[in-house]
């Protein structure tokens, strides 16, 4: 495994860039491979790896050892060894050199878990203003416990408390983050989100990995989570995204709190190394904003999709309003592959059992993506089971719920975005999201409305055409 490369000066057009970290010895003898990690810009140069004035970026990531060995410097590794290791840039990221000399800097699990070190990964490094320090969090993924250790110089770390198992338990826990976020927009009541992977049992209907997340309190050493976002037995959890499709979320460092980004991994390790692409596999989710809301009494994490869309929506724009859409399908037409939708509807006067839209269509429907609304349930759903390609797993074609209510104003707020293999929808103002990946024919191209058991009332729709992000 090694770190791919792209670069974006508005996180909606991308440039492929070198491999920043290929793996040591490929590919013929790999000694050291680089797993999972995240990087800052070392503005005050406590790591003394600046010079001349230029501020180095330094990167923290998972050393993952195949084999046992003795390294240049000195440290002896065990087999499959997993150890936190840090890397420099001169140049903005566009070279590394990687700091051997004393890596890894966080060679091994602290007592009582050495027996861990070979599930001890997925460093999350940021700044942490009051206390003037570094803070890494790591995992111990088979315990389901979170490390926060401290440093004054991103080279020498201290264990400072842990966290966990909380909620979501059935799986190893990955890639965690720890950010702070204000409450309704209010700087003067600050939360801390933490979110960790969890692979696998993620959200209901899914098989394989997800995303929960803990609100609490961090004071510099440790992470308390509020009583409501922790639940007895572990029973449920926060669900980040309720789709199959979303993983190993991970936040841009730098930007101010109110502007937290973060972009995941939209795939799912039951069956990421057999989607049908090729020369690649998975790609990544649309950026997205993130804020805290007190929705139904709690603080509850809101999405919304952060990319510059008017720079990519192309000349076709379709507009349409019904009073009412009469049981059945409604054809749309050809539509295209790469799609925003905006989607509006009654939920309280519309006597239909649901509503939605079908994407990605054939002319003859033998291949489509249902997304839509239950009104009995208050519940959001992608439907993809007859999405195209769903042979190269057994538990690809599945239905995925989410929990959505209708606004004050009685209304369901759909945003969805289709793309060549995926959709991704977000719910009301964002508090409830759903990604997928889909694999349909080059010819589904094709939409419709459906209204099940009865019309539904007050229909507005909005579908912009989007064209390639990659410059």
């Amino acid at each position: 495994m090694s770190w791919g490369h792209a670069t974006s000066t508005d996180l909606t057009h991308w440039e492929q860039q070198p491999v920043a970290f290929l793996a040591r010895g490929y590919p013929s003898n790999i000694t050291e491979m680089y797993f999972t990690g995240s990087a800052v810009a070392d503005v005050n140069n406590t790591s003394g790896f600046g010079t001349d004035g230029v501020t180095p970026l330094v990167a923290m990531y998972t050393s993952d050892y195949p084999q046992a060995q003795t390294l240049p410097n000195g440290k002896r590794i065990q087999a499959s060894q997993q150890s936190q290791s840090i890397a420099y840039s001169l140049d903005q990221g566009m070279t590394w050199t990687t700091y051997d000399v004393e890596n890894p800097v966080i060679q091994n699990p602290p007592a009582p878990y050495q027996n861990q070190y070979q599930n001890f990964r997925d460093p999350h490094v940021f700044w942490h203003e009051q206390t003037r320090k570094w803070i890494v969090v790591t995992t111990l993924a088979a315990l389901h416990k979170l490390l926060i250790w401290t440093s004054h110089d991103l080279k020498d770390w201290t264990l400072a408390s842990e966290f966990g198992p909380h909620n979501g338990v059935g799986g190893a826990w990955e890639c965690p983050g720890l950010f702070p976020l204000p409450l309704n927009g209010d700087e003067s009541n600050m939360k801390w989100v933490m979110v960790v992977g969890l692979n696998p049992d993620g959200p209901p209907d899914t098989v394989g990995s997800g995303t929960q997340y803990f609100v609490g309190t961090f004071n510099g050493t440790a992470f308390t989570p509020d009583a409501n976002t922790v639940y007895p037995g572990n029973q449920t959890s926060n669900w980040m995204d309720w789709g199959p499709d979303f993983y190993a979320a991970a936040g841009y460092n730098g930007l101010p709190d109110k502007d937290h980004v973060q972009i995941g991994w939209m795939n799912n390790w039951q069956y990421g190394g057999n989607i049908p692409t090729y020369p690649w596999r998975s790609a990544m989710s649309i950026p997205r904003h993130l804020s805290l809301k007190t929705i139904g009494q709690k603080a509850t994490l809101v999405q919304q999709p952060t990319e510059k869309w008017r720079a990519i929506t192309g000349q076709h724009t379709r507009l349409h309003s019904w009073k009412s859409v009469a049981e059945g399908k409604t054809p749309l037409g050809s539509v295209g592959k790469a799609m925003e939708i905006n989607l509006s509807f009654s939920g309280s006067e519309s006597t239909a059992s649901g509503f939605g839209i079908i994407v990605r269509a054939t002319s003859n429907l033998s291949e489509l993506t249902r997304i839509g609304y239950n009104f009995s349930s208050s519940e959001l759903f992608v439907d993809r089971r007859q999405s195209g390609n769903v042979s190269f797993d057994t538990t690809f074609a599945s239905q995925y719920h989410a929990p959505l209510t209708a606004n004050s104003d009685g209304q369901v707020n759909l945003r969805i975005f289709v793309d060549w293999s995926s959709v991704e929808v977000f719910g009301g103002e964002g508090e409830t999201t759903m990604t997928a990946q889909i694999f349909p024919s080059d010819n589904a191209t094709y939409a419709q409305l459906f209204s099940l058991g009865g019309p539904t009332t007050d229909v507005h729709l909005n579908i912009r055409e989007l064209s390639s992000v990659w410059t």
